[in-house]
């Protein structure tokens, strides 16, 4: 651990820690504090990797502040591109403003932005104007939906159970053997879909024999809320929402910007988060209108 003196305190600095148990726990408890949850049951589970890295100050041995780093591969447009997304930006209530998340956001960039090729991350409204200081700029992001009108169909359809061995493997197997359905595809990091098939869609993984995939999904209401489809082979999305669902579905939200956008109504994306883009590297994301995939989310 390195240790840091800011404002005549001397902090220790951590970084990719996860195998420490007593800072990762110093470490979850900041995270449940302030977003309401924590990764132990990821990294007990074997899904922490490599690509998720906190950068952590420490004050009396506690997680004081945090910025981390996940080092996301995406397919754009048929070009490999390393993205680096920030996240789980948090400060200890009682340290605040003392310019410690501005200190670790410096260190972050320096280190990462020769070595992707873009630096993103997701704000809520709160803090739009701490992140336009170190050259982030907002980005608009665009969302494709389209009316549905399917009569009843049948299929195989069935809910996986992430406590059920077989239907883990074949939900990661299904992960690691697809094909892009978008033009922004995040590739090779299960472990940051199975941090949400483990926590916030754990009740939302089906599997499609007819297709030999695998599906995040909602429906809620009259509404099919796709956030991704996993195959091996290249499958039609207008086949996945026919077997997913019947004549009450009138309309399906996709999480991501489909290959094929014809028979899509495209409309700016109105969430709690907003898109920031380090400027000089945003050129794909201000000229396309398109979104990063919601399982992409760090």
């Amino acid at each position: 651990m390195e240790l840091i003196k800011l404002n005549n305190i001397t902090y220790g600095f951590a970084r990719n820690f996860k195998h420490d148990q007593e800072i990762r726990a110093s470490f979850n408890k900041l995270t449940e504090a302030t977003f309401g949850f924590n990764f132990e049951k990821w990294y007990l589970n074997g899904y922490w990797g490599d690509n998720y890295i906190p950068n952590s100050l420490l004050h009396n041995n506690k997680v004081i502040s945090n910025v981390s780093v996940s080092k996301i591969e995406f397919i754009i447009e048929n070009e490999k591109k390393l993205g680096i997304q920030i996240g789980t930006v948090m400060t200890d209530k009682e340290y605040r403003h003392r310019g410690l998340s501005k200190f670790i956001m410096e260190q972050v960039i320096n280190e990462w932005k020769e070595q992707s090729d873009f630096i993103y991350l997701f704000a809520n409204n709160s803090v739009l104007d701490f992140y336009p200081k170190f050259n982030f700029q907002i980005v608009d992001q665009y969302q494709y939906s389209k009316p549905l009108n399917i009569p009843n169909t049948l299929s195989s359809l069935r809910k996986l159970k992430m406590d059920d061995k077989y239907d883990k493997e074949l939900l990661i197997k299904s992960i690691n053997e697809s094909n892009p359905i978008s033009k922004i595809s995040m590739r090779n990091n299960t472990s940051l879909v199975m941090f949400y098939c483990l926590s916030f869609k754990k009740n939302s993984i089906y599997y499609l024999r007819e297709l030999n995939a695998a599906i995040i999904a909602e429906i809620e209401g009259d509404t099919l809320y796709l956030n991704d489809v996993f195959s091996k082979e290249r499958v039609k999305l207008d086949d996945v929402i026919q077997l997913m669902t019947d004549k009450t579905t009138k309309k399906v939200i996709l999480g991501f910007t489909p290959l094929d956008e014809a028979d899509y109504q495209k409309s700016l994306l109105k969430k709690e988060d907003t898109l920031f883009v380090i400027k000089d590297k945003l050129d794909y994301f201000k000229n396309n209108q398109s979104m990063f995939p919601v399982l992409s989310h760090a």
